[in-house]
């Protein structure tokens, strides 16, 4: 990113649906959480503070994702975060608006990339946050955490990229793993060309 970093939030664990995030002190912000009964799996996404509940999204197989967002009623997760469809070039664009209005576009949405977020505000010219995969060094054996890397102006509307990003990436893990399910049988690397030689998913729980 061109804009310098501002923020780290880390993922303890490395699982969009359950999991704490972290600020740079190591303060909890936001607590994830995923309930499964027989009818339903719903992420409820709360803040630490207060444990007020900010969004929630309940899986669905078929239809659409259904989201509500804060004191909203629950809509198709669809009606929220809009997927090009054309040109096909940007099949993997994802756009929202934030509470003021303001337009954001999350870039990588599909198996084996990683997601990017841009703003309207500078034509989308340079991402204003991106997801960092959890990875070892093999050399030092050192661990980088999985983290979502902010700058100032993706810290002006926190909520909002984080309750998107967290919504994105369960899907997107969750095609991966099937991409890679897919792959497994046939025998084909399908995620080499997207991700690099020698990836390996990890679907971090979901």
């Amino acid at each position: 990113m061109s804009a310098p970093i501002a923020a780290t939030l880390t993922l303890s664990p490395d699982n969009p649906c359950n999991t704490v995030i972290l600020n740079d002190d190591g303060k909890p912000l936001y607590t994830v959480h995923t309930e499964h009964t027989k009818s339903a799996s719903v992420t409820y996404v709360r803040n630490a503070a207060d444990e007020h509940v900010l969004a929630s999204l309940e899986w669905r197989d078929v239809l659409p994702d259904r989201v509500t967002l804060g004191d909203k009623g629950p809509m198709s997760v669809r009606d929220w975060l809009h997927t090009s469809l054309v040109p096909f070039h940007l099949k993997d664009d994802v756009s929202f608006r934030d509470d003021a209005g303001r337009k954001y576009k999350w870039r990588g949405n599909a198996p084996g990339r990683s997601l990017e977020l841009y703003a309207a505000d500078d034509g989308y010219a340079a991402p204003i946050a991106r997801f960092r995969k959890s990875r070892r060094d093999r050399t030092t054996g050192t661990h980088a955490p999985a983290a979502l890397l902010l700058t100032a102006r993706a810290l002006d509307a926190r909520d909002a990229v984080v309750l998107s990003f967290l919504f994105l990436e369960r899907r997107r893990r969750t095609d991966e793993a099937e991409v890679q399910s897919r792959a497994d049988v046939l025998g084909t690397p399908a995620l080499a060309a997207a991700a690099g030689a020698d990836y390996v998913v990890r679907n971090g729980g979901v």
